[in-house]
C-alpha cells in the first residue's frame, strides 16, 4: 500500500497531479465500467478508473492519469496517513461497507479516531497557507457510497493558476483524497468527465492486486454495412472506412487511404483547444492564418457548407495547395464535440477528387461518438 504522510508538506502530493509521462496501466478485471481503464496501483484499496482515451499514470507511486492531448489536466487519488494529536469523541460513522472481495481475508484497517471532519480541516488548514489559495466551493458529498467532502479552490504554482477540486473521505478507518487539477482556465470543460470518474470509483476490503487486463473496450455494435472501423479505443469518436480502403497503421490520426497507386486519403483527428469555448469558425480562423502562411499557393474554394458529421453539426471547407509543383484538393468537415474539435480531411489530386467523394460523405455520415463515457 502507498501511503503519503499528510503532515509533510502538501506540495509534493499537489505537484504528483500535474506529472506527464510515457506510462502504463495498472491491470484491469472485469469490474472496469465500459470506456474506462485501470488508474489504480497495486496494494491500494480503492479502484480509479479513467477513460480510455486519457493517460494512465501509476509509475509515480501515486493512483492517477491525465488528459491525452496536452492540456495540463489530471486526476490522483491517494491514501493519506492522518495522525490526529487527540482522540475524536462522537465520530460519526460510514454509511456503507466495503465490497468483500474474492478472497474475504482483509487486512486489519488501522485504529484510527479522527473523524473526516478533523481530516478535512488539518487539510484546508495547509492548503489555505499555500500561494495565492482562494477557496471556491465546499459541500457533503458521497465517493463509492461514503461520506465525502467536496471542495474547490485556486492556487498559484510558479506563475500560474490552477483550480483544484478534492474529495475527501473516511473508510474502514482510513483517510482518502480524489483530486481533479487543471489550468484555471480550462477547468470547468473537464467537469462532467470527473463526475463520471468518481462515480465509478470503488473501495475493498482487500488491496488491488492487478489483473491481466488494461481497459473496457465497448461492444462496437452496428458497423455499416460495406465498412470497417479504422480508429482505435484511445479516442472519443468511432470512425469507419469503406472496407478497400487501406488503413495507415500507426498514424497519429486515423488514416485511410485509395490504394498504392491512388493515395487518394481521408483522415480524422481531434484537436484539443486551449480555449475553454471554441467554436468551428475559431478553429477555421487560427486553421487559415496557419495555411496561408505556411502552404503555396493556398487557396479557399467556393464557400464553407453547412454539414453534418455523423448527428453533430459540422461544417465542410474545401481549398486547394501545392507541394513541390504538385497540387492537391483538400475537404475539412469541422464539427465539435465534448472538449474537442473534430476534423474529418479528404486530400486528393484535383483529377481523383470528384471520383470518390460518395465514399467521403458515407465515412462522415458514419462517424459515431462515445457516448459511454462522454455526454
Amino acid at each position: 500500500m502507498r501511503s503519503l504522510r499528510f503532515h509533510r508538506p502538501l506540495c509534493a502530493l499537489l505537484a504528483l497531479c500535474l506529472l506527464l509521462g510515457a506510462l502504463v496501466a495498472c491491470a484491469g478485471e472485469s469490474e472496469i465500467p465500459d470506456g474506462y481503464q485501470y488508474a489504480t496501483c497495486r496494494g491500494e484499496y480503492f479502484r480509479l478508473f479513467i477513460p480510455t482515451q486519457w493517460r494512465v499514470n501509476t509509475e509515480s507511486g501515486v493512483s492517477g492519469g491525465y488528459i491525452a492531448g496536452g492540456d495540463e489536466a489530471s486526476v490522483s487519488m491517494a491514501e493519506v496517513v492522518f495522525d490526529k494529536a487527540a482522540p475524536a469523541k462522537d465520530e460519526p460513522t460510514d454509511t456503507a461497507t466495503a465490497p468483500e472481495s474474492a478472497t474475504e481475508a482483509g487486512t486489519e484497517a488501522p485504529a484510527v479516531t479522527a473523524t473526516l471532519e478533523d481530516f478535512l480541516a488539518s487539510h484546508l488548514a495547509e492548503i489555505s497557507a499555500m500561494k495565492g489559495y482562494k477557496a471556491e466551493k465546499s459541500f457533503d458529498a458521497t465517493l463509492g457510497s461514503y461520506r465525502a467532502k467536496d471542495i474547490t479552490y485556486t492556487i498559484t504554482i510558479g506563475e500560474k493558476a490552477y483550480r483544484y477540486r478534492q474529495v475527501l473521505t473516511k473508510v474502514q478507518g482510513r483517510f482518502y483524497i480524489f483530486t481533479f487539477s487543471a489550468v484555471a482556465e480550462g477547468f470547468d470543460k473537464w467537469l462532467d468527465i470527473v463526475d463520471g470518474i468518481l462515480e465509478n470509483v470503488t473501495f475493498y476490503r482487500d488491496p488491488f492486486t492487478g489483473s491481466d487486463d488494461e481497459k473496457k473496450i465497448p461492444n462496437i455494435e452496428n458497423v455499416p454495412d460495406g465498412m470497417k472501423l479504422v480508429s482505435n479505443n484511445d479516442v472519443l469518436y468511432r470512425f469507419f472506412a469503406p472496407e478497400s480502403w487501406i488503413a495507415e497503421p500507426g498514424s497519429a490520426a486515423s488514416l485511410v487511404y485509395v490504394s498504392e497507386e491512388d493515395r487518394s486519403n481521408v483522415s480524422v483527428i481531434g484537436y484539443v483547444p486551449e480555449a475553454e469555448t471554441y467554436s468551428v469558425a475559431d478553429y477555421w480562423t487560427d486553421m487559415e492564418k496557419h495555411y496561408r502562411a505556411t502552404l503555396e499557393g493556398y487557396t479557399l474554394v467556393g464557400e464553407p457548407t453547412e454539414s453534418k458529421i455523423g448527428n453533430r453539426n459540422a461544417t465542410v471547407y474545401e481549398y486547394t495547395y501545392s507541394v513541390g509543383g504538385v497540387t492537391y484538393k483538400c475537404r475539412q468537415a469541422v464539427c465539435v464535440y465534448s472538449y474537442m474539435v473534430v476534423v474529418m480531411t479528404y486530400t486528393a489530386l484535383p483529377e481523383n477528387y470528384d471520383a470518390h467523394m460518395e465514399d467521403v460523405e458515407a465515412m462522415q455520415a458514419a462517424m459515431t461518438f462515445r457516448k459511454a463515457v462522454f455526454g
